[in-house]
């Protein structure tokens, strides 16, 4: 299929992609209509799988389960409240700043329905980011949270509402873990209860936006990546299959992460198009009480990130009984080998990793009943050509380390998003001839899996040698006494590069004397790796900085290390 928009040509896998959602007019059938289809096939009886479409605990005994049925009646009634109290009309953003509570996902749906664009922030933002993002789309409803949003956040979202450049409409407070009153807010749950559940979706057409995402800013200040009905509505609702992502309709899949990032709305989106139900968590869990909610609860399908996976390799996983879980997968960052291949001798589950960007969606997944490689990302998700080439766009042989791309001419991968609102030059630079430039380094093998080692700009340049900081991460973790490590490029007495590690010692090696430490941490890279690999400078931390997503902050490391050189 060939879906026309501004700028480029959406194609998607033949056997995958076809007509359906789309009218003769070109007019795009939102996907709040594909929970509507499996409300109707629960309702008659046609759905296989008895999970509900959305299981969420709070740690504390308190349970919702709502019904796909229960999903799309009341998803009509949070978009009536969109409609009503904030006058929402196509193309308006909604900024939903909560913690892992049913109303975050019914807020995608509602926006799904009215048309809005959802720019959805992590309940653990700064005032300060939170004021440049606020000032960077200008919404015209906030839906915020009582039990997880401080006043700090709270006042910088009434500034905004007060200020001269002012575009809110309406501000609503929910309440379903604490109860907080505001003056100039409306509560969401009042005007919920009086809705109406009967509402028309609006049509749209599918170069539509309805999401905005912030990338995570690892690598620089966060940007704004528009979606559209294409990019996030149909990518996420083909057939996945055994062969796609992974999911099937009789999983029950639960994905942790903190809200405000593309795992918890788009995977949730790809879950629903085939009928499966989502599990979530309110709270920030532990990896051992990870272990312990994969006992209790009939989770068939986990992803989650791999600080926790790594954090719960570390208990006696064998003492564990997983009684329905088949399927772990984790993203974000390239996975400890020793982890995964402790994770498959004491669970008997293949730890697999998948590869995408908040930009492109999903890029390459492992298959689900298919081999899973250790350190691969297994291969190309149907419908995108990741390709592999070198500095002068020449696609590479197998084997041989270069550049990871996407391939979007002549055709646009259906995933692949609009843009980045008002940041012409970010756009730019990341297209280079016919390919979307990822940042990323890896290679292909013969059989077609990919491996990713890294991105360009962490790369140690060293005597002529080009050093990746992750291969000095995966040597290090082989030792006993690092239980977590991050490695940079750090300044030698010169100002040339020098590689640095940060390393998180094991509870039994911590009262070891630091100079001895970094001595045995050393030998062993050099005998392990190489002389030129092993850390010329060790910092021994308590734990490493992170981005909002989890994800190592290897960005503020280097910067701390190179400050006062710049």
């Amino acid at each position: 299929m060939d879906v026309s928009k501004e700028g480029g040509i959406y194609r998607g896998s033949s056997k995958n992609c076809n007509r359906k959602g789309f009218s003769s007019s070109g007019v795009f059938q939102l996907f709040a209509d594909v929970i509507d289809k499996w409300a109707h096939k629960e309702k008659d009886g046609e759905k296989e799988s008895d999970h509900p479409a959305l299981w969420w605990v709070d740690g504390e005994g308190k349970e919702v389960k709502w019904s796909f049925q229960d999903l799309s009646s009341n998803s009509k009634r949070a978009a009536n409240v969109l409609r009503t109290a904030a006058n929402i009309t196509p193309g308006d953003k909604v900024m939903v700043l909560v913690h892992r509570i049913p109303e975050y996902w019914l807020m995608q749906v509602a926006c799904l329905r009215t048309g809005a664009i959802l720019v959805a922030a992590p309940a653990n933002i700064g005032p300060a980011e939170l004021d440049r993002r606020i000032s960077a789309c200008k919404p015209v409803c906030f839906l915020a949270g009582g039990d997880v949003i401080d006043n700090d956040l709270l006042n910088v979202i009434d500034q905004f509402s007060s200020s001269p450049v002012n575009t809110v409409k309406c501000r609503l407070m929910v309440n379903r873990m604490k109860q907080t009153n505001r003056v100039g807010w409306l509560s969401f749950e009042e005007l919920f209860q009086h809705a109406s559940n009967e509402h028309e979706s609006v049509k749209s057409l599918s170069s539509a936006p309805i999401t905005i995402v912030f990338t995570s800013g690892t690598t620089g200040n966060s940007k704004m990546v528009e979606h559209s009905q294409a990019s996030w509505g149909l990518s996420n609702r083909m057939d996945m299959g055994k062969t796609g992502a992974g999911i099937i309709q009789s999983d029950l899949v639960w994905l942790q992460s903190s809200t405000g990032w593309v795992i918890l709305l788009a995977r949730a989106l790809r879950s629903w198009s085939v009928g499966a139900g989502l599990f979530f968590h309110y709270k920030d869990i532990t990896p051992r009480e990870a272990l312990e909610t994969f006992q209790k609860f009939p989770v068939t399908f986990a992803l989650l990130l791999p600080s926790m996976y790594i954090g719960a390799a570390k208990e006696d996983l064998k003492s564990f009984n997983f009684p329905t879980l088949n399927c772990c997968t984790t993203t974000g960052e390239p996975m400890n080998k020793l982890v995964t291949l402790k994770w498959k001798q004491e669970t008997g589950i293949d730890l697999r990793t998948d590869y995408g960007q908040t930009e492109t969606g999903l890029l390459c997944v492992p298959p689900r009943d298919g081999e899973n490689r250790i350190g691969s990302v297994g291969k190309a998700f149907h419908g995108v050509d990741v390709v592999i080439i070198d500095d002068n766009n020449q696609e590479v042989c197998p084997g041989k380390l270069g550049r990871v791309v996407v391939r979007v001419k002549p055709y646009r991968p259906v995933g692949m998003f609009n843009r980045y609102v008002d940041d012409p030059q970010s756009m730019a630079a990341r297209f280079s001839g016919d390919f979307y430039i990822t940042d990323d380094l890896g290679f292909k093998d013969e059989d077609g899996y990919f491996w990713i080692v890294g991105r360009t700009d962490d790369i140690i340049f060293l005597n002529a040698v080009n050093i990746n900081p992750y291969d000095v991460e995966e040597c290090l973790m082989t030792h006993p006494a690092v239980q977590q490590c991050a490695v940079v490029s750090s300044p030698d007495s010169l100002g040339q590069a020098a590689v640095k590690a940060f390393v998180v010692l094991s509870n039994e090696f911590k009262n070891k004397e630091q100079d001895e430490m970094m001595k045995e941490l050393q030998d062993h890279v050099q005998k392990s790796a190489g002389a030129w690999m092993s850390p010329a400078k060790m910092e021994f931390v308590n734990g490493l900085p992170t981005t909002i997503t989890g994800k190592i902050n290897r960005k503020e490391l280097k910067q701390k290390e190179w400050k006062s050189t710049i």
